[in-house]
């Protein structure tokens, strides 16, 4: 290099810069694609045995009431959380069992049209 001359960086190399962006999104998504794929055998892996369970009371440890289903613990979808599970001994446990059922928001303002103030229809005389 001459004195006094200036050295400039050399240019990007724009078509090894892709490759290698390429490259790293496919390997990127090659890995998400094998985390998915053995998101399935997770408890079969953390278990290391082929059956998790016996009886229900084995799969306690996984939440809200799941059940053992061919050796494998199932959610059972019981709710709400704090329910009553088993035969209720007084009205409080009758009351607050487990179910599957949801609840869903009904909307009487529509349904009714009772929105914004308006006033229930009058009384039809008996005949």
């Amino acid at each position: 290099m001459k004195p006094g001359a200036t050295s400039s960086p050399p240019a990007p190399d724009v078509a090894g810069g892709a490759a290698s962006s390429r490259n790293s999104s496919r390997l990127w998504l090659w890995l998400a694609v094998l985390a998915l794929a053995g998101l399935p055998a997770c408890s079969l892996l953390v278990e290391h045995e082929t059956n998790q369970c016996a009886t229900d009371a084995d799969c306690a440890k996984y939440g809200p009431h799941p059940f053992c289903q061919q050796g494998v613990c199932v959610e059972s979808g019981l709710g709400p959380a704090g329910c009553f599970y088993g035969a209720p001994g007084s009205d409080e446990q009758f009351l607050n069992q487990c179910t599957t059922l949801a609840c869903v928001p009904f909307d009487n303002c529509a349904r009714l049209g009772l929105c914004n103030g308006a006033t229930l229809p009058p009384v039809l005389p008996k005949p």
